[in-house]
């Protein structure tokens, strides 16, 4: 079976740290599936990384019928059905749904974390809660 690793982090990040970028290397050697989100930041950060080295084992998470960012046509896409009540909450809120299905989906999860971000953080606690493999990065 093919392990998959769920990749996450702030939207206020704008470079991959040195760390990140050997663990995605060793994911990529090891030819495990990529899962990631649609936002700007290490979503798209991590989606340019995949492309810029030809790996294509990647699937994008988004709640939307077109993901916001989805930088080539050879990764896969998962649309998050969200129920009416969340639709009807803020953005952050929204994207939590997805979050939620990503680290549901995995076996492991790398985040990039830049010691603030609430959603980044809801990401680690998910992640132990659901007993994931998990490793966070943090970036300042």
């Amino acid at each position: 079976m093919n392990k998959k690793v769920f990749i996450s982090g702030s939207i206020s990040i704008k470079r991959l740290p040195k760390e990140a970028l050997k663990s995605i290397d060793k994911i990529i050697s090891k030819k495990f599936e990529i899962l990631v989100g649609d936002a700007r930041g290490v979503d798209s950060l991590v989606q340019r990384y995949c492309a810029s080295r030809g790996y294509y084992n990647v699937k994008v998470y988004s709640i939307y019928d077109i993901p916001r960012n989805k930088i080539s046509d050879k990764f896969r896409f998962e649309k998050v059905e969200v129920t009416e009540s969340v639709r009807r909450k803020r953005e952050s809120e929204r994207q939590q749904a997805k979050d939620q299905a990503m680290t549901r989906d995995c076996d492991y999860c790398l985040v990039i974390w830049n010691g603030k971000s609430k959603g980044s953080y809801a990401n680690i606690l998910r992640a132990k809660e659901l007993k994931k493999g998990l490793k966070v990065v943090i970036n300042n």
